[in-house]
């Protein structure tokens, strides 16, 4: 196609301001460094939809050409965009995925668990905001589904030497044809969690924590956003303090989806008091607390800390619920800081390898 040259000519200008922004401090320049991972990103989807492109019909080609066209000029032309949906329209839709044997069998599993289990009950249960049934919770268990992003030998789907999360992809898309909310972002909080321990946890806890996310048998949720700060890393004031054999937890966080059912929260906290140290006072915890099905909850430890939830109203994305949730002295052992004492500091980063998935 015969926009390889445009997007070759867009890399290299791209590299050369890489270049550029590696000699400076990220903290004095971060609105050109999103700039930066923005028009990466970019490239990276329009060099992926070329390649795509060259495998598929002359319709998938027409249409990869438009949005590389977009891209590399970085504006949307009204014209254009209307003509495409017509050249749509008139031919229709066709081509293949480019998945392979085994990614076309995941497709094809959870689209029809999509269309036979999930679609059928989708409309109730966000007309009656009801909690995901649990046969779609043990049905994707047996499915195996809470393992595609783990690797074999911690009980998940991944080649241990080859790492793909094309599987991920794919299940996730078929799931979310039946509904977001019950099914389609059901399997993304172990993700997250998963993805977390994997990159910082100790040998100890992917052992004992991979396996359980993998099957199922422990559900996850995460805890990072705060009230009075939303996603601001920097500016988070829940706190986790050093007491005895572990860890007391004080303090808000909001939108929490899933959090009644989740028996595992993934706890962003200040470990280190220090506002100064913004987002690297920041460290991972696994709390555990028992799994409720309703819209609010409350558990009161042996240690006599508690931790307390209520469902947050909410006009879409119903069925896992999310949750304002407050934690007062709630206490987590030792063991269930990511990382042990490495993992101090790391909170920010190891949440963040488990969001860029």
């Amino acid at each position: 196609m015969e926009t390889q040259p445009a997007l070759e000519a867009a890399q290299k200008a791209l590299d050369q301001t890489g270049r550029s922004l590696a000699k400076q401090d990220l903290e004095t320049c971060q609105v050109a460094a999103y700039d930066f991972a923005w028009r990466a990103a970019e490239l990276y989807a329009a060099n992926t939809l070329l390649h795509y492109a060259r495998h598929q019909g002359e319709l998938e080609k027409e249409i990869s050409k438009f949005f590389i066209q977009e891209i590399i000029e970085g504006k949307k032309d009204e014209g254009a965009t209307k003509k495409m949906a017509l050249l749509i329209r008139e031919k229709g839709h066709g081509g293949n995925y480019g998945l392979g044997d085994q990614h076309q069998m995941f497709r094809e599993t959870f689209r029809k668990f999509a269309e036979e289990k999930v679609m059928p009950i989708a409309e109730k249960v966000h007309r009656q905001d009801l909690l995901i049934p649990q046969e779609i919770i043990d049905g994707l268990k047996e499915l195996g589904c809470f393992g595609l992003s783990l690797p074999q030998k911690y009980g998940g789907f991944q080649d241990d030497a080859q790492p793909d999360h094309t599987g991920m992809v794919v299940v996730t898309e078929e799931l979310s044809r039946g509904s977001l909310g019950i099914a389609g972002s059901l399997i993304t909080r172990p993700e997250i969690l998963s993805k977390a321990i994997l990159k910082g946890g100790t040998e100890t806890q992917k052992q004992k924590w991979l396996p359980l996310l993998a099957s199922g048998e422990r559900m996850a949720a995460v805890a990072a956003t705060e009230p009075d700060f939303g996603s601001d890393v920097a500016s988070m004031k829940f706190s986790a303090t050093r007491k005895n054999s572990g860890w007391v937890l004080n303090g808000v966080k909001t939108w929490c989806t899933f959090a009644g059912y989740a028996d595992t929260l993934m706890v962003l906290a200040r470990t280190d008091p220090d506002m100064s140290k913004r987002h690297k006072g920041l460290s991972l915890f696994i709390a555990e607390k028992p799994c409720f099905d309703g819209h609010a909850f409350k558990h009161k430890q042996p240690e006599g800390g508690t931790i307390e939830g209520k469902a947050i109203p909410t006009i879409g994305y119903r069925g896992m619920h999310s949750y304002e949730v407050a934690f007062e002295n709630y206490f987590v052992p030792v063991e269930n800081l990511i990382g042990g004492e490495a993992g101090l500091g790391q909170g920010f980063y190891l949440q963040m390898e488990g969001f860029v998935g």
